[in-house]
């Protein structure tokens, strides 16, 4: 998701004059949401900095109630995965220092949150534009991103709100965000269907890149159910 995020900047940065100048007074801005769940504390300093085994601790202890419910069945027998929004945030941040050489969260990525709500899974996280410029792979994506921090000075030290809104669908027995879920980079929201457009990639790779991650090779999965709080995913071991 970051990869792609990443992209995403990278394209922004071809819009020219006052246009860019207002996509980014949208991109800085702090998602409604957001600021009433961290009201009271400076948005990003909630969340203590993890290391690699924290990290992977907490990720095994919420993939445990994944997998155990399974080992414990008969094939065939049904089953009934409860997670809360808690687990899923253990395993979006996993998912993310998987991504980076020392096993731990970016640098650039100040907090992740997760939130399930209203029927939706809300996603969110703060991310340090001169941090994600200044730590990324060396290339074309870098060189545009430090190309545009160094343009509109006032975005060097800035924290971008990116996140996922969408509700989780079974397909071919895996769980995935359904089409209509949104992409937010801060003010700004965009359909799977514009980034990838925007990105000229197909809306495929972009679903694949925010894949939840959550079937299992001896789990045959049937439905997703939502709660505020925790979402519980039907199936029946293979």
């Amino acid at each position: 998701m970051l990869k792609t995020i990443f992209k995403l900047l990278a394209v922004v940065l071809v819009i020219g004059g006052g246009g860019l100048y207002y996509v980014w007074q949208q991109a800085i801005k702090l998602p409604d949401d957001y600021i009433k769940d961290t009201a009271g504390s400076k948005p990003g300093t909630s969340v203590p900095i993890l290391q690699p085994s924290q990290i992977t601790a907490r990720a095994a202890v919420s993939k445990q109630k994944i997998v155990a419910p399974i080992e414990q069945a008969k094939v065939g027998q049904k089953i009934d995965v409860k997670l809360s929004d808690r687990d899923l945030n253990n395993l979006v941040i996993a998912r993310l220092a998987t991504s980076q050489p020392n096993k731990q969260l970016p640098t650039a990525v100040k907090g992740v949150k997760t939130n399930i709500k209203d029927g939706k899974i809300h996603i969110g996280a703060l991310v340090n534009l001169g941090q994600l410029a200044a730590n990324g792979t060396p290339g074309g994506q870098t060189a545009a991103l430090t190309k545009l921090t160094d343009k509109l000075t006032f975005l060097k030290d800035r924290d971008v709100f990116v996140g996922i809104v969408g509700t989780p669908i079974v397909e071919g027995s895996k769980v995935k965000f359904s089409e209509d879920t949104e992409i937010k980079v801060g003010g700004m929201n965009f359909t799977i269907a514009q980034l990838a457009d925007n990105l000229g990639v197909s809306p495929a790779k972009i679903q694949q890149t925010i894949d939840l991650q959550l079937q299992q090779k001896n789990f045959k999965i049937d439905r997703v159910n939502l709660s505020n709080n925790g979402l519980s995913i039907e199936g029946a071991k293979k």
